[in-house]
């Protein structure tokens, strides 16, 4: 890419100079050349193989307590309709129906973001204020998943347990770990950037 820079400046040089005395570059072939690769995966295919295996929804369900509010029962602020969607969808991939319980693992996930790259990043950039105010009451799904995610972001870990009890599973109980930690690995060596 800077070779082809380097060439690109020496012709328009050229051209500007084409009645003055001549310039000439120098093109060292031993400096390091950076390449980037982009590689898009569908969400559908990462998520999947973060959920704990072994018929975890069915104990879930047995869990959590009957009042437990369900998301589709809250007010969805059209403005914010499609993130809802996405989380919506990512929570179904993670077999986690439960509201504390997604709200617990929000929580956690913002708490120590670092522990779960890059599942944390998918989850949290849904989370941004990009399309205006939210309205600011208990009823409003986008607001209780980013007042989950302001909790976690002001507080450690542990708080998110004491600050959601409704929900029994920590973010390791609700994610299978081993194979984060996986993702982890291919994400530090490709350099793997979520936008």
């Amino acid at each position: 890419m800077r070779v082809l820079a380097v060439l690109m400046v020496a012709v328009l040089c050229g051209m500007a100079t084409a009645g003055r005395t001549k310039r000439y570059f120098f093109v060292n072939p031993d400096a390091p050349i950076t390449l980037g690769f982009l590689l898009n995966m569908p969400i559908s295919l990462a998520l999947p193989t973060l959920a704990p295996v072994g018929g975890r929804s069915l104990q879930l369900y047995n869990l959590v307590e009957e009042e437990d509010d369900r998301p589709e029962e809250l007010l969805w602020d059209s403005a914010y309709e499609q993130q809802l969607n996405r989380l919506i969808a990512y929570f179904a991939h993670l077999e986690l129906p439960s509201l504390s319980c997604q709200e617990r693992l929000l929580c956690e996930l913002a708490s120590t973001p670092e522990s779960f790259s890059p599942i944390g990043q998918i989850f949290m950039k849904e989370l941004r204020l990009l399309h205006g105010p939210v309205t600011t009451t208990a009823d409003s799904l986008i607001w209780r998943y980013m007042s989950a995610a302001r909790e976690g972001f002001a507080s450690p870990l542990e708080v998110c347990a004491t600050a959601y009890p409704n929900c029994p599973l920590a973010a390791e109980r609700i994610l299978n770990m081993p194979v984060l930690k996986v993702w982890q690995y291919i994400s530090s060596k490709l350099n793997l950037q979520l936008v």
